[in-house]
């Protein structure tokens, strides 16, 4: 019970690390490996540096091309829908890799993976800046999600492998700090970034700070040891990155008549690949996901409120930066400064509040947050029309108490309900429905989108602020029935007495 009680703490002080990165292998192996002398401290002051710098990478590209994809959209020519691949295929990379990354690192090969994520990314990113056409483009950025998600994997297990067992609280809270910093920030670089100079140096930027941190990892990295080594379901990992990029297409490109048997196929191949994902699950000694947990009514209710929380919030964060330019009439700039509202509040409060839902009970934090993401929603919904700033204040800054109330309370909630099982599958799960849910929320509100704007693909260029709107008005709505489900199931699980 101590146990459980130590890992339910951790998930939910790690905030936005725990939605970056799989901590559950990490945790799991921490009584059986050796930790550096406290002595070293110089040396785990580096490996402080470079977990920071790795996590800021992450979380900065994670935002900072959302207020690019209007755009991009103009410059390619192409349609809101689509150009939402651009972000889609960035999340799917990490919804379909993290964990058997992760999987891969926690056999000892941390450094190997944090060195080929970096390189990887980096590659990513100068091929993102130089692409002369989107499908070069998005290739690309599939490349940056492949190293994203080996940068996730192996970040906090450099906390767990290489950092004295005095000083773990405080790399969780560096890589913390450096998630949530650059998710912070990343609009208003790109804003900036992009009125000053033009989007392929959104992606540009990070090939310098990529360039530094492979000999800075090699340098300041312990060389990986082998710690018993667990085998790799790699079935398992690839029929689970082939649903879920099968079912992302299907939802996304469902509106489009003429790409109707494309769309029929890749729904068959999402439910075909899931079923042999579960049948491979439960056959496995050492499964990527422990499906036996959903036996479980109680999880299933609070892992399906923090995906559509995930679904709903990303839906919106996708579109803002639309609105904003068509209807809003913002520059990349202005767009930036505004969005950049939302995490900055979440960074403000999100530890505070995790501390206080650890000694108040989180069902209610857990209710405030899926209530604040829904009035978010219906004040879209009822006043995007007008263009008037404050109900646009009103949405950004729920959306950061969305976040700020949601990151501890409702994943410590899914750690504490899988208490049967063990802790870290939960840690898991809570872990991949971030991804997930961005994943099916991006592509879901491009879809809706597309159908509320007069069910045609309207190039960028053409279109006016009373057709977006239309889009716009019903993704609110949808947006608001998703926040109202996931304020439903999360209220409906009662706290778990300790």
């Amino acid at each position: 019970m101590a146990k459980q009680k130590r890992d339910a703490a951790d998930a939910a002080n790690a905030e936005y690390a725990a939605l970056r990165v799989h901590i559950g292998d990490c945790f799991n192996n921490r009584t059986t490996v050796e930790p550096v002398m406290a002595s070293e401290r110089r040396g785990a002051a580096g490996i402080l540096a470079v977990i920071a710098v790795v996590c800021l990478m992450d979380g900065l590209d994670g935002s900072v091309v959302n207020v690019a994809l209007p755009t991009l959209a103009e410059g390619f020519g192409t349609d809101t829908g689509t150009i939402a691949w651009i972000t889609v295929v960035y999340f799917l990379m990490m919804a379909g890799l993290l964990m058997l990354f992760a999987r891969v690192a926690n056999n000892g090969a941390v450094r190997k993976v944090a060195v080929a994520g970096v390189a990887v990314f980096t590659v990513g990113s100068l091929l993102c800046g130089i692409s002369p056409n989107f499908e070069t483009l998005l290739a690309a950025r599939g490349m940056q999600g492949v190293g994203a998600a080996m940068m996730g994997a192996a970040a906090p297990m450099m906390c767990v492998r290489h950092l004295p067992r005095n000083m773990l609280g405080l790399g969780m809270g560096v890589l913390t700090l450096g998630c949530s910093v650059g998710f912070a920030v990343g609009p208003a670089v790109g804003g900036l970034i992009i009125d000053a100079l033009s989007w392929h140096w959104v992606f540009l930027i990070n090939v310098p700070v990529g360039l530094l941190m492979v000999p800075m990892i090699l340098a300041l990295i312990p060389k990986d040891e082998t710690y018993g080594k667990k085998p790799l379901d790699a079935k398992g990992a690839i029929l689970l990155f082939a649903a879920i990029a099968a079912g992302s297409f299907a939802l996304e490109r469902m509106p489009h008549g003429s790409e109707r048997m494309w769309v029929l196929l890749a729904a068959a191949a999402c439910v075909i690949c899931l079923a042999a994902f579960v049948a491979v699950e439960l056959r496995h000694r050492e499964p990527l996901l422990n499906v036996r947990v959903f036996r479980h009514l109680k999880f299933d209710s609070l892992f399906l409120a923090f995906m559509c929380l995930n679904i709903a919030y990303m839906g919106l964060l996708y579109l803002l930066p639309f609105y904003l330019e068509v209807c809003m009439g913002f520059r990349s700039a202005e767009s930036g400064m505004y969005l950049f509202i939302p995490p900055a509040i979440t960074l403000l409060i999100c530890m505070p509040i995790s501390r206080w839902s650890d000694r108040r009970g989180r069902r209610v934090f857990a209710g405030v947050a899926c209530a604040s993401m829904l009035a978010s929603a219906v004040a879209m919904f009822l006043f995007s029309r007008d263009g008037a700033l404050l109900p646009l204040l009103f949405t950004l800054s729920c959306m950061g108490l969305t976040w700020g109330f949601a990151g501890g309370p409702m994943a410590s909630r899914i750690v504490e309900n899988t208490a049967e099982e063990s802790p870290e599958i939960g840690s898991s799960l809570m872990n991949e429905s971030i991804y997930l849910g961005g994943t099916m929320g991006i592509a879901l509100f491009a879809m809706v989108f597309t159908v509320g704007a007069n069910n045609g693909v309207v190039d960028f260029r053409d279109l006016t602020p009373d057709v977006f709107l239309d889009g716009f008005v019903l993704s609110a709505a949808i947006c608001a029935a998703i926040a109202a489900v996931s304020l439903l199931l999360s209220l409906a699980v009662k706290d778990v007495r300790a």
